[in-house]
């Protein structure tokens, strides 16, 4: 599984299923790769930022219409 931050600061995740956990982080735009996951049910994977887990800062320098800011989660 391929976590993937494509916001403009460093994010903690983590990652479960039954029987497997894991953490840590990723900068920004960046990804972390856990090919453990792959193929599993039931997986749950959690973004916040680091540091104020309050809300992500994300900055758009150049927006235009159909533009997105996202985060996703590649499952392989």
């Amino acid at each position: 599984m391929t976590l993937v931050n494509e916001t403009q600061q460093q994010v903690f995740f983590s990652i479960s299923c039954t029987g497997m956990a894991d953490c840590g982080t990723i900068d920004p735009n960046g990804l972390a790769e856990w090919p453990g996951y792959d193929n599993q049910q039931n997986v749950t994977v959690e973004f916040s930022p680091t540091g104020d887990p309050a809300s992500f800062t994300i900055t758009v320098d150049d927006t235009a219409k159909g533009e997105q800011v996202e985060m996703a989660l590649v499952a392989e």
